[in-house]
């Protein structure tokens, strides 16, 4: 089935070769191994569009992330995604727990991907 079928709204972390083959491929079944960071409301995702998150992440990286699209980002580019979650959550509007908490589950899936250099799919 395709990424998008199985993980709208969130970003996905392919934790081996295979995934990552699938994830890159836009191919993938419920048992492919990978950890996915849903944003759980589309009320949380309209509050991150404009907190300016994914403006951020593509001032920094380079990318286009864009509602309705899916965005591979190489892990050469993770640490750009790091800077630009704590400056969206440092800038202070990002109170609402749900933000604050999503964020601090966005950065550690980021740290993650980080630490296995592997890429991140963004689906929105």
């Amino acid at each position: 089935m395709y990424v998008s079928e199985l993980f709208r709204r969130g970003i996905v972390l392919p934790l081996d070769e295979v995934a990552e083959a699938s994830v890159r491929a836009y191919v993938v079944s419920e048992t492919t191994s990978v950890r996915y960071l849903k944003i759980p409301s589309e009320e949380l995702f309209e509050t991150l569009w404009r907190l300016g998150l994914f403006r951020e992440i593509n001032a920094r990286c380079g990318t286009l992330l864009d509602d309705y699209e899916e965005e591979m980002v190489e892990p050469a580019r993770l640490g750009a995604i790091l800077l630009a979650i704590d400056s969206v959550a440092k800038s202070g509007v990002a109170r609402q727990p749900s933000v604050v908490n999503f964020l601090g589950q966005m950065r550690a899936l980021v740290q993650e991907a980080s630490d296995l250099s592997r890429p991140l799919l963004f689906v929105l």
